[in-house]
């Protein structure tokens, strides 16, 4: 599934992901923005094996034509063709399509969207014209590249996926959090990785870690975890996970460090009963991948200590965050109850 290295890079970013200019040309000559488009996880109901990937493209600056979206994901028996079209688009029109699919829950891999579109010629270079009025050099390498387009471009991606019981989302198995946290009869999403870590400092720092969170000994997970960012941050090493099979898997130092950091403000919360330095951290911090994870732990964290107005807010916010997640749209239902 992965190759023997892996960066995981711009996948913790986002859950919906947008494409939006020629992938062939370069980051400082590129077409200006021609169209707008989503790819998001809508649903997922694993006691169905039932996924559905919305994908919306958005006519933002002209016509379109040729619209079509088909979903792959390497899974047998072989998906059906379930690809979506669409003749032509005014400019300001959006248009959704909705791949449902019949997939097993414990899925860990990749899927790709191959979204396509054709701009408007004459409009695309009207466009060019106005946003480079000033770049007469630039202008003209763009206004040549348009002339040159006679069929849709790719503007889809590839991406993880990964489908448990409790949730679908777009991350790879090395990265997610899991509710594994347990405190008052209540579940808390926490990182730590299930394959070995390979040799060294680093390594036996987060085994150290690993090992404390699976015990429920917070006071020495917590201060492991505390050595081993400030450890993180001074090398800014990639953490390396080593297989079984000899293949590793390598997070960057930020990314490692973004995840552990979430591990201890949970932690911390959760052991003190106190909601107000979780939710002060939560309400701070930029949307992300780890955000809807801590929202998610904030409510359960109220919802243990019978404040379930509270609760509610912060669940309800984490599944905006992620519509497929089944775990979270349960306890919200109790929480109703």
């Amino acid at each position: 599934m992965l190759c023997k290295k892996l960066f995981l890079t711009a996948i913790l970013g986002c859950f919906a992901i947008a494409a939006g200019s020629l992938q062939a040309m370069t980051p400082q000559v590129r077409l200006p923005d021609w169209q707008r488009s989503q790819i998001a996880i809508s649903e997922w109901q694993p006691e169905h094996g039932i996924l559905i990937i919305r994908v919306t493209v958005e006519a933002s600056a002209m016509a379109l034509s040729n619209v079509s979206s088909r979903l792959h994901i390497p899974v047998e028996p072989a998906l059906p063709d379930n690809t979506h079209k669409k003749q032509s688009m005014k400019k300001g029109e959006k248009a959704v399509f909705m791949h449902k699919i019949n997939i097993k829950p414990n899925f860990a891999g990749w899927c790709e969207v191959d979204l396509r579109a054709q701009p408007d010629k004459k409009e695309l270079i009207e466009l060019i014209g106005s946003v480079h009025a000033n770049e007469q050099a630039t202008r003209a390498i763009l206004e040549a590249e348009a002339q040159t387009i006679s069929q849709p471009i790719f503007i889809g991606n590839s991406m993880p996926l990964l489908l448990r019981d409790d949730i679908a989302i777009c991350t790879a198995k090395e990265t997610a959090f899991r509710p594994d946290f347990k405190s008052d009869n209540h579940e808390f999403y926490v990182w730590h990785p299930e394959s070995g870590t390979g040799t060294g400092l680093t390594a036996e720092l987060l085994k150290a870690f690993s090992a404390a969170l699976s015990a429920g000994n917070v006071k020495n997970a917590l201060s492991t975890a505390e050595t081993l960012i400030r450890k993180l941050k001074g090398s800014k090493d990639p953490l390396k996970l080593e297989k079984a099979n000899g293949e590793s898997f390598m997070i960057p130092a930020e990314v490692a460090i973004a995840l552990i950091e979430a591990d201890t403000l949970t932690l911390s919360a959760v052991v003190n009963k106190d909601t107000e330095s979780l939710q002060k951290a939560v309400t701070a911090m930029k949307p992300g991948y780890t955000r809807p994870f801590l929202m998610f732990n904030l409510g359960n964290l109220y919802a243990s200590l019978k404040k379930n107005d509270k609760a509610k807010t912060y669940i309800k916010q984490a599944l905006d965050a992620i519509e497929s997640w089944p775990l979270a749209k349960k306890q919200l239902e109790n929480l109703k109850n």
